[in-house]
């Protein structure tokens, strides 16, 4: 069966399955040695509790009989269930935290300790002729209160959790519900951190997909997305074809832009803005919400098929307020801007230059904003439209001191609004070069 998931555990522990193959790390002894031992010929599932010695598999074995293998931290009450079920190959289960878990296949579905709303959702599905709405597709939970349920008739429940603990998972549903003509019936594969609040993945049948997790993980969880459906293609320089010309016409002011990866020297500027500012809204964050200290994440979201650009440039820009950074591990509200790098504003357009005049502004036109982004080596319509979140005037707002909020939220606009300038422009590059978000 080419069933692909993924499965968060604690400590930073995965398992995960795609068209790239079995990948894992940080397993208990007994779960790797079975893993690499010659009994198990295809892996149907897994699933990783919030203890190490919690966890669950569902392999064919060398004889082509289906088989479970559970580990001994997981519920009592699981084992007894385990015990006596057929090992159907459909079989699926999730382990949550407090002693909570669910499995089912088509001819059983069990489950205890799961979180109120949850447990009112599935048994308002189940009624005394059967399943109103179809038995379960998808159920998972994490700490905090936040869960996400769907039907086989695509009927969805979920949870954002408590205050701010589920801040990218809730942006993430509250983005894709409001995208026009998106079907929760497209999303074909979700999945909670039943341990570490806001980390999650989920893609979507046209191959966007939304995650959150450490750093020490965050390629594990992008090549797991990228190969959901299909390995994925390698990726090659994009060859300039015959009479193509650059974005920005000779003698404008501006670069020519590349096909090729960002230049090592911007991809530095880009990155270490990214983490300073990173740093500042988490400081912030917290600051606000009074909730514990949280690493920022990186959020991926992007279409299999999306490419992407970078400029390039080595005009220097007049000095302006450096971007000074705080600690996420304690509260500071926002009392500057995070400026982007002078050494990337060097559009010489005279309506740009007019515009970057404003001392009061942010002091970059959206060439800059644009050539800036780019190198992160992420650009592509879904990847903005997931970056301006962060700079909602009203969200920016509340993250800042009150005697300069209404000025960080008017320069907060700024972005925001360039940013939905480079989205229309990438949706049109991706409508002319067919490289849109369908498969």
């Amino acid at each position: 069966m080419n069933t692909s998931f993924f499965s968060f555990g604690t400590n930073d522990s995965f398992i995960a399955k795609s068209f790239d193959g079995l990948k894992y790390r940080n397993l208990p002894a007994p779960l790797q040695d079975l893993l690499r031992g010659s009994s198990i010929v295809d892996l149907n599932w897994a699933t990783l509790g919030p203890h190490p010695d919690s966890w669950l598999i569902l392999f064919k074995n060398s004889t082509g009989t289906n088989t479970l293998r559970w580990g001994p931290g997981i519920p009592q009450r699981l084992k007894t269930i385990l015990e006596k079920t057929w090992h159907s190959p459909h079989l699926r289960a999730f382990l949550g935290p407090d002693e909570s878990f669910i499995v089912w296949h088509p001819e059983l579905i069990r489950w205890a300790n799961l979180p109120a709303n949850l447990e009112d959702a599935l048994q308002g599905w189940l009624t005394p002729s059967g399943w109103r709405v179809g038995p379960p597709r998808m159920v998972t939970w994490g700490p905090d209160g936040a869960f996400f349920t769907m039907s086989e008739y695509g009927n969805v429940v979920y949870r954002l959790g408590d205050g701010d603990m589920w801040e990218i998972y809730k942006e993430t549903v509250e983005e894709w519900k409001t995208e026009k003509g998106f079907l929760w019936t497209d999303l074909v594969f979700i999945t909670l951190d039943p341990t570490t609040s806001d980390q999650f993945i989920a893609v979507r049948k046209d191959g966007t997909w939304a995650g959150s997790i450490d750093d020490i993980n965050e390629d594990a969880l992008e090549t797991f997305a990228l190969n959901f459906f299909a390995r994925a293609k390698s990726k090659h320089k994009a060859k300039p074809s015959a009479g193509s010309s650059s974005y920005f016409p000779a003698g404008s002011g501006m670069p020519a832009s590349t096909n090729g990866p960002p230049d090592a020297a911007t991809q530095a500027l880009y990155e270490k803005w990214s983490r300073e500012t990173a740093s500042m809204f988490a400081a912030a964050s917290v600051a606000i919400g009074g909730s514990k200290p949280k690493q920022p994440r990186k959020l991926q979201v992007r279409s299999q098929s999306s490419a992407s650009n970078s400029s390039q440039s080595t005009s220097p820009n007049p000095p302006r307020p450096t971007l000074s950074s705080s600690s996420s591990s304690s509260g500071k509200l926002l009392s500057a801007f995070p400026y982007i790098p002078s050494t990337i504003t060097i559009c010489a357009l005279p309506s740009c230059k007019i515009l970057k005049s404003d001392t009061d502004g942010i002091q970059a036109c959206h060439h800059d904003i644009e050539r800036l982004l780019r190198a992160s080596g992420l650009y592509s319509y879904e990847w903005l439209r997931q970056e301006r979140l962060r700079w909602h005037p009203d969200r920016f707002g509340r993250l800042c001191e009150e005697g300069w909020r209404e000025a960080g939220k008017r320069m907060a606009g700024e972005i925001f609004k360039m940013i939905s300038i480079l989205m229309e422009e990438a949706k049109a590059v991706d409508g002319m070069t067919g490289n849109g978000s369908s498969m």
